[in-house]
């Protein structure tokens, strides 16, 4: 049987022009550069759980979409596989907030920043509009490649002081910055096998773009306050708090 010749010079241009850059762009950013220092507040640190987890939980959302609407049970174990694979994700970042004060009412009443939506719309859309299955390989391997690299750092710094969180709190970050290698790798090696047209890798290459800069959006030092809603803050008020 004849061996199919898999070029991958079109995945390295990506993650070497596009998704290596922009996590290192994120990993230059306050946030991180707060974490390595020891000067992250809990506060920051509560946002990024709640905001996450509404995310993770709207991917599993997505992936029951692309079950429901997939062509094919090549295409219908692909979404399930993927929804398999992320399952337990939500839980794990809300165990973090949880750790760190907040309750299951900061997590059923916030309400996530436009940015993390419009990150999330990106993700959940892209493979059910565009008719080439690449797309959702390309979306997938550049968010699987940079939330590995950050996670490698917040399970590093959140573990040792002043932070000394524990392992169990820490899953989220842990689990990411060993599975996510082989996702990333997963997701590029279907990039290469799908994006066969020049029309395949220009549609992958603009939804790779559009989420390295949704994703470094949130990192965007602002915080918005607002009545009853996102985390508490010291005066009573709640809070809408970024994700980075």
């Amino acid at each position: 049987m004849a061996t199919e010749t898999v070029d991958r010079s079109f995945v390295d241009s990506l993650v070497n022009d596009i998704v290596r850059p922009a996590a290192d762009q994120l990993l230059d950013m306050p946030y991180f550069r707060d974490l390595r220092a020891g000067t992250l507040t809990t506060r920051r640190m509560q946002g990024f759980s709640l905001q996450h987890t509404w995310f993770n939980r709207s991917l599993l959302k997505g992936g029951a979409l692309r079950m429901l609407r997939a062509n094919g049970n090549e295409a219908f174990m692909d979404a399930l596989m993927g929804v398999d694979a992320e399952v337990t994700h939500p839980d794990l970042c809300k165990k973090f907030g949880l750790s760190l004060g907040l309750t299951e009412e900061d997590f059923a009443n916030m309400i996530p920043l436009p940015e993390v939506v419009a990150h999330t719309s990106v993700i959940v859309a892209g493979p059910v509009i565009f008719s080439s299955p690449a797309v959702g390989k390309g979306g997938a391997m550049s968010d699987e490649t940079i939330v590995q690299r950050y996670s490698l750092d917040m399970a590093e710094y959140l573990a040792k002081p002043p932070y000394n969180l524990s392992r169990e709190a820490l899953r989220f970050f842990t689990i990411h910055g060993v599975v996510d290698v082989d996702h990333s790798a997963a997701a590029a090696d279907g990039v290469a096998r799908l994006a066969k047209t020049d029309h395949d890798k220009a549609l992958v290459r603009q939804t790779v773009e559009a989420k390295v800069k949704l994703k470094l959006a949130n990192g965007r030092p602002s915080t918005t306050t607002t009545p009853r809603q996102g985390t508490r803050g010291p005066t009573g008020c709640r809070l809408v708090t970024r994700s980075w």
